[in-house]
């Protein structure tokens, strides 16, 4: 009985080094993300260990529904604190009860423990109360007990008046919204 012959030729050789190659290249060049670049400096930031950029979080319920979604430019985690510091972050809650709300600002940090997102800068927040916008400089999400605060002046927009105070608390499993100090409104008739 003949065993049988394998012809190995060289444009076979080729053709397998030229594929591995090809591959070797992809995954070094482009990634997952279709994006990775090697960069050939890195200015070190002191009390940073960690930058990641275009990143997006998500927070599952216990049914398996997303409780909340949280996206930022970039990110850096601090070695001091173990918080990260999140550019431009953009925050999505509320979304399994199908009622969701936003809220973006300049800068913002996440907590190391991962319960409390702090955002700062020209914060808006966006149908927490149904169709109202509010505007201040400071805003904090527990993100575990579902509760939304600040101490610092806010502007409450809704489609007939304003409201500004100075401080909210607003508990979400419990549906109420409180403002702290010096309330003032003015609302037209719808």
């Amino acid at each position: 009985m003949a065993t049988p012959a394998f012809n190995i030729n060289a444009a076979s050789v080729l053709s397998a080094l030229a594929a591995i190659a090809g591959t070797v290249i992809y995954l070094t060049q482009f990634s997952e993300s279709g994006k990775l670049s090697l960069s050939e400096r890195f200015d070190a930031i002191p009390d940073v260990d960690s930058h990641l950029q275009t990143i997006e979080g998500l927070k599952y319920r216990d049914d398996g529904a997303i409780a909340y979604r949280w996206r930022a430019d970039s990110a850096d985690r601090m070695i001091s604190s173990g918080d990260v510091h999140l550019s431009k972050p953009y925050y999505i809650g509320n979304i399994g009860e199908q009622r969701p709300w936003t809220a973006q600002a300049i800068n913002g940090t996440l907590s190391q423990n991962g319960q409390q997102l702090t955002l700062r800068q020209q914060v808006l927040v966006e149908d927490l109360i149904h169709e109202a916008e509010i505007r201040t400089e400071q805003l904090s999400i527990d993100l575990e007990r579902s509760i939304v605060s600040t101490d610092q002046p806010l502007n409450l927009q809704l489609p007939n008046g304003q409201t500004r105070s100075v401080g909210m608390k607003a508990d979400l499993q419990q549906e109420k919204v409180e403002l702290l100090s010096q309330v003032k409104g003015r609302y037209e008739p719808l």
